[in-house]
């Protein structure tokens, strides 16, 4: 089995500038390298991204919902519109993220590890609730 998950991370990385709208559903892609990837209205539903690299990609209009990003370099990556419902972004790096809302994070999970950009505020209470807001 996971020689099968080696090679399709491999041949997906490999095409990573020409995975939009692709099926890439319940794959285990951990430590993959997608940056600069264009997964625009890709399904990434379910999928396993632990510690992946998707800096600077565009995840406009992906269906994200249930992914694991966590430990996850996400800098720079474009959220248009991305679904995050149930998604994992537990020690995420998300600085420098274009076009990420305060609903899509609310959708998601995350921890006091995840790193938001400037523009989106998390504050955390006593009891372990966080706030989110947006910055200005």
């Amino acid at each position: 089995m996971l020689a099968q998950w080696i090679e399709a991370r491999q041949d997906l990385e490999g095409r990573k500038e020409q995975l939009a709208g692709e099926d890439m559903s319940n794959l285990k892609l951990m430590e993959a390298d997608f940056s600069n990837a264009n997964l625009v209205g890709a399904d990434l539903s379910s999928t396993y991204l632990i510690r992946a690299n998707l800096e600077n990609a565009n995840l406009s209009e992906a269906d994200l919902s249930n992914a694991v990003f966590a430990e996850a370099n996400l800098r720079g990556a474009d959220f248009n519109e991305a679904e995050m419902e149930g998604a994992w972004l537990n020690g995420a790096d998300l600085s420098g993220v274009l076009n990420l809302t305060c609903d899509q994070v609310l959708d998601a999970n995350f921890d006091r590890e995840t790193q938001f950009p400037e523009y989106i505020r998390v504050a955390w209470s006593e009891d372990g609730k966080s706030t989110v807001t947006r910055a200005g």
